[in-house]
């Protein structure tokens, strides 16, 4: 086929993941229903609203907190331990260990197996970096906070229970238990000093950490910490929402909190639900496809359309149903003659086109390279200028629907109301760290969304780094 249809079918692929002013407009006022309806509704009908999860965390650090304390972090497949001295002044010193969950514990048979191997590990650290601190005396014991990044139920600070796992595990013995006390039964029986105190995500524990250190920055304290927010691998945010208004909590104890001067509790969003029904998110046949070989096809929608384990696989979708189309990749007759690595879901890293976005090399070189690293796919010339239009193309929708929530959270809270208010969002993760543009890109969609230019500019969005340790941590202070 000629060039000319190449482009004219890129042209209408642009158009079709482009997200204008009316489509922001249409999103955010439909998120902040969403937060309205997610706030009243118990977890039983979390499919049809956000999530909202409260974290009984009610307290955002001032960089004044100081102290020694434990966190644990089971992400993915890695186990972390580290602990945190926060010194008070916005600065801290971390210690940490990593190590990789056993491939036979991500699918053992009883919970016992695994968090024995937690302890096991929390122990190890404990004797090699505080070593003073083994007493048997519990006064003395250390404080933990736990972060664990899978769908609990969370009733108080320091208890949750699992709902479901992701990420590879599969124990089902684990699902209803509250993972605070599996952890610390197992500490227990290998006595060891440490108490877990508070259960934190990492969306919670980026906003923490981002509020105790921004006054570290050379620039000074910009604004009020409002917002955490993940774009990485997944996505997700959290806020501080007014305790009255969280419908969902029980009122005894909304009133205990209430009466030991309590106003406000951080809440975890697990935006990646957003609008799970499809009632307005853009729907395209590449973004049907990729819900369906999904783990969890019909949930986390939004997630599937900014996040990263999904920009790749939708530009390998796209380039499949451009071959079938006979406009690209002409030199393989049929789908079958494709590169295998073309052919295999989620094969395309999200990597490769953080790459192409920027390649300004002669003839496009560079993504000449990745594509012939990545999918061992020769292309020519023009074939490589349609790519990049497509990657950017996707990269900017993604970028444009992760500043939906961000936006609607300003809105409904009034962050920005106030003679000359700025406000600071805290942000983690290898899309919006090391993507290039992504933050520009939010920031265009900010302004042109319902909070205009002139509250874009009152807007700064901070890097946040080691949140799931300095922010787990920092969440034991709302234990004290």
């Amino acid at each position: 086929m000629t060039q000319v249809t190449l482009q004219s079918e890129v042209e209408k692929l642009v158009k079709e993941f482009t997200i204008d002013e009316s489509t922001l407009k249409v999103l955010t006022e439909y998120f902040i229903e969403s937060i309205e309806a997610g706030l009243g509704h118990s977890s039983d009908e979390h499919s049809k609203s956000l999530p909202m999860i409260p974290t009984f965390v009610t307290k955002v650090p001032n960089g004044r907190e100081h102290g020694t304390y434990l966190a644990a972090d089971l992400g993915g497949t890695n186990f972390r331990v580290c602990s945190v001295d926060l010194r008070g002044d916005s600065t801290f010193q971390l210690e940490q260990s990593k190590a990789k969950i056993p491939e036979d514990l991500l699918d053992a048979e009883t919970s016992s197996e695994l968090f024995s191997y937690l302890a096991k590990k929390v122990k190890q650290f404990v004797e090699r970096h505080h070593a003073d601190r083994l007493s048997t005396d519990e006064d003395k014991h250390l404080k933990l906070g736990f972060t664990f990044s899978y769908p609990v139920n969370q009733t108080a600070l320091g208890k949750g229970t699992l709902i479901r796992w992701t990420k590879g595990f599969k124990i089902q013995d684990t699902v209803g238990k509250d993972v605070v006390e599996l952890l610390q039964i197992e500490l227990d029986k290998q006595q060891v000093p440490v108490k877990v105190v508070a259960l934190a995500n990492d969306t919670v524990g980026t906003l923490l950490s981002h509020a105790y250190a921004s006054g570290a920055s050379p620039s000074g304290k910009q604004g009020d910490s409002v917002i955490g927010a993940i774009f990485g691998t997944g996505t997700n945010g959290c806020y501080l929402e007014p305790i009255d208004e969280i419908k969902k909590l029980d009122p005894k104890i909304a009133e205990e909190l209430k009466n030991k001067g309590e106003t406000h509790m951080v809440v975890n969003t697990e935006w990646g639900s957003f609008d799970n029904d499809l009632k307005h998110l853009p729907n395209s046949i590449y973004d049907e496809r990729i819900d369906k070989i999904s783990s969890n096809p019909g949930y986390h929608m939004f997630e599937k359309r900014v996040s990263g384990m999904f920009m790749g696989e939708i530009l390998r979708q796209v380039l499949v149903e451009l071959h079938s189309k006979g406009v690209i990749f002409t030199q393989y007759p049929n789908y079958e003659r494709l590169p295998h690595r073309l052919r295999t879901a989620f094969e395309l890293d999200s990597e490769v086109l953080s790459h192409i976005e920027i390649d300004d090399s002669t003839n496009l070189k560079e993504t000449e390279l990745s594509l012939l690293q990545s999918l061992r796919l020769p292309t020519i010339k023009e074939e490589r200028i349609a790519i990049q239009s497509i990657v950017r193309a996707i990269s900017r929708r993604s970028a444009y629907l992760a500043a939906v929530p961000l936006a609607a959270i300003l809105i409904r809270t009034k962050a920005l109301e106030g003679y000359h208010k700025e406000v600071e969002i805290g942000v983690d993760g290898s899309v919006v760290e090391y993507y290039p543009g992504f933050r520009s890109m939010i920031r265009h969609a900010l302004a042109l969304s319902p909070l205009g230019p002139d509250g874009e500019r009152k807007v700064h969005i901070q890097i946040s780094k080691d949140g799931s340790g300095v922010g787990a941590a920092l969440s034991v202070q709302s234990s004290t």
